[in-house]
């Protein structure tokens, strides 16, 4: 029986996904874990194919190469759960090919602080670290501040840096909503639905860093990016909530974003701030975004691929 599977998605990617295998193979873990690996290319790309081998046989964890034809994140997601629950492993990590653990005890970490909480779910924060050229105003911005402390229950979770246990996985079949295939936010839904459920979801300190590449350091980008995320909000509380709470929830939200937005904006006019806004026009996007997922407006944020 082993102790996590370690899931990966990857599409078109094979360097940055070589850097993740590289510094997970560095992970120090006691005796006592058993751990492997499990990457699913939703690109049936040659050179990932090239690189998974390699790192095959280099790493110390047995790492699983498989493809998913149909192509979007969530089916290269589900594909992971499938797997993972044909498998005999008791929890499932996800972490992104863009990422790479900050120290080399992550794993470690993150099924000790499970069993230490008794949680069905871990999560922690991702740090956004620029590419070569990438203004620090756009890298600063993607995940802003941590507000979380170690060991306190979260509601929202997403799959950049997550352990779920077989029991979450067993009982959310399907755990990723086709309906969210290209748009992104399949992971928040899933966060909705698991509080709903009643799974203990708890915050570590167990970091990981992400590479922000310079194609989104762009007010563009964060624009369509909060326009997304407001969409995701929308959709997923219109799936799992009540009509009538699910419109209280968005009118709610969508003015609170706006008005955040503007004051935010405001400030960074008065303190010459391009990050404080940038970070407000993103906030007005998403206020925008929410409205818009009432009228089944919908943006595929992952039909392009940033990175290399």
């Amino acid at each position: 029986m082993h102790d996590a599977t370690i899931a990966i998605i990857t599409y078109k990617r094979p360097q940055w996904l070589g850097r993740l295998l590289k510094a997970l193979s560095k992970q120090i873990l006691d005796k006592k874990y058993f751990v492997d690996i499990l990457v699913v290319d939703n690109a049936s790309d040659e050179e990932t194919r090239r690189i998974v081998a390699l790192q095959d046989e280099l790493s110390p964890f047995k790492i699983r190469y498989e493809i998913e034809e149909t192509r979007g994140i969530v089916a290269a997601r589900n594909k992971c759960v499938e797997l993972f629950l044909h498998s005999k492993s008791k929890n499932l990590i996800f972490i992104d090919d863009d990422e790479w653990p900050k120290h080399d005890n992550w794993i470690q970490i993150m099924l000790d602080k499970k069993k230490q909480y008794s949680a069905d779910i871990v999560t922690s924060h991702v740090i956004s670290v620029g590419e070569c050229g990438v203004p620090d105003w756009a890298s600063q911005l993607m995940y802003g501040e941590n507000r979380n402390k170690e060991g306190e229950p979260v509601r929202v979770f997403y799959t950049n840096n997550l352990l779920l246990s077989r029991a979450v996985l067993e009982e959310m079949l399907p755990a990723f909503d086709s309906r969210f295939l290209m748009t992104g936010s399949s992971d928040y839904h899933l966060a909705i639905r698991c509080y709903k459920r009643g799974f203990r979801a708890v915050y570590i300190d167990a970091p990981v860093e992400e590479e922000f590449p310079a194609t989104r350091a762009t007010v563009k980008w964060f624009v369509r990016r909060g326009f997304r995320s407001g969409i995701g909000f929308t959709r997923s509380h219109l799936f799992e909530d009540s009509f009538v709470l699910a419109f209280l929830k968005i009118i709610a939200m969508s003015a609170f974003r706006f008005f955040r937005g503007v004051i935010y904006i405001a400030i960074g006019f008065l303190t010459f701030s391009k990050l404080k806004i940038v970070d407000g026009i993103f906030r007005i996007c998403s206020g925008v975004g929410t409205l818009a997922g009432c009228f089944g407006i919908k943006y595929d944020e992952y039909s392009r691929v940033h990175g290399k």
